[in-house]
């Protein structure tokens, strides 16, 4: 029983990282994002070429020109020229 519990479990974070955002930098420039998800407010470093996961179950997006985006947690989100562009 305690393994099916763990698997399930398991299933259920590896479902979650499925469904995430994506943000890839493709600027030489680091940036902060602001991801506001379920009331909370974090703010995120993306460096330079990073590509990170966020908003598993949606989420407001502040992007580095201060556009505010919602996103469901299926999207792809690329920074570049200091411009944002979302897929």
């Amino acid at each position: 029983m305690k393994k099916f519990v763990i698997a399930i479990a398991m299933l259920g974070l590896s479902a979650g990282a499925v469904t995430a955002a994506t943000v890839t930098n493709r600027d030489d420039k680091d940036y902060t994002l602001t991801v506001t998800e379920s009331g909370n407010r974090t703010e995120v470093g993306l460096a330079a070429g990073q590509t990170i996961s966020v908003c598993g179950g949606g989420c407001f997006l502040t992007l580095p020109n201060g556009d505010r985006e919602t996103l469901s947690g299926s999207e792809t989100v690329e920074i570049s020229g200091g411009r944002a562009s979302i897929k």
